[in-house]
């Protein structure tokens, strides 16, 4: 036999035996493929249906820091004049917690730790506040600077995050981002489970009259990994709204975006948040305002607070 011949003959013969294998293997029996299909239907339904409890864990004279990331985007065109404004800022937010109740509810300060600023509006300089320079203060951040370091908001709040008392020293804004916790619902839940809860945003009419218009913040539960859950989040106008006017005070409250919520530890680790809205006609038809952000935050391990605290100390 030439060795053409021979090469040939031991690929076939490969083949065959390989052909045998894959032939044992995949030879089984209507009734056992239909067993495996519905093992493996029963392993996944049981993933999809699995209850979650989501629960915030205090613990007594804890403090914890987050960073958080502002960047916006406003532009007004009214009868073909245009304006923007830009600003960013990033922060360091702290909670502490002094002691927890038997139940599990708690009562926290929240403070701004410092705070660096900069925004730019069209045909002026722009402006920039680093409370950690020492510098002098602009007048536009004059009154943010007095609360830096100080409690601004006290709370008491539940482990599904139910705030039960709030005490406010200074007017905060209010983008629609649910406030400082994030609401859990009350009950075990499974994947794609939805809660929401209802919010009103005050506006005013063309004849200075003032209107609530009836939203919402609805949660999402879309998955949970390592221990880890991500609930998206949406906020939504329940009234109906045609009147441009009232659409353009309700740009900075319209976010989407979802968080990251630590099971084990209890807590939120982080949280994006974008707004991308634009309203035409709010001010004559030849007008329109759009809004562009983003927001994100993110809870600071406790060996990196100093670093963030000090950046010049960094070697």
């Amino acid at each position: 036999m030439r060795p053409a011949q021979n090469i040939l003959t031991r690929i076939s013969f490969a083949l065959l035996v390989t052909s045998t294998l894959v032939g044992a293997l995949l030879c089984t029996t209507p009734a056992q493929a239909q067993s495996l299909v519905d093992k493996l239907q029963s392993a996944t339904g049981k993933v999809a249906n699995e209850k979650h409890t989501l629960r915030y864990k205090f613990n007594a004279n804890e403090n914890l820091y987050y960073e958080v990331v502002n960047q916006s985007a406003v532009e007004t065109t009214v009868d073909g004049n245009s304006q923007k404004l830009k600003s960013r800022s990033k922060s360091l937010k702290k909670w502490e917690f002094k002691s927890v109740e038997v139940d599990g509810s708690t009562t926290f300060t929240h403070a701004v730790d410092f705070v660096d600023m900069w925004s730019e509006t069209d045909g002026r300089a722009p402006v920039h506040y680093d409370s950690r320079s020492g510098g002098e203060v602009p007048p536009e951040y004059g009154k943010l600077a007095a609360t830096i370091g100080e409690p601004i908001s006290q709370v008491r709040a539940t482990t599904s995050g139910k705030v039960l008392d709030r005490k406010d020293t200074i007017k905060q804004l209010d983008r629609g981002t649910g406030g400082l916790l994030i609401p859990l619902p009350e009950e075990p839940v499974s994947i794609g489970a939805e809660w929401a809860t209802p919010s009103s945003v005050t506006v005013t009419l063309k004849d200075s009259r003032q209107k609530a218009i009836k939203t919402r913040v609805r949660y999402r539960l879309e998955k949970v990994e390592s221990g880890v859950a991500t609930i998206s989040v949406v906020t939504q106008v329940l009234s109906p709204v045609s009147d441009a006017r009232v659409k353009s005070q309700l740009l900075q409250k319209l976010s989407k975006g979802e968080m990251k919520f630590d099971m084990d530890a209890g807590r939120m680790i982080s949280k994006t948040l974008d707004w991308d809205e634009t309203v035409v006609g709010f001010n004559g038809p030849a007008s329109s305002m759009s809004f562009l952000a983003r927001m994100t935050e993110r809870l600071v391990p406790s060996a990196e607070v100093a670093s963030l605290q000090n950046p010049g100390d960094q070697k």
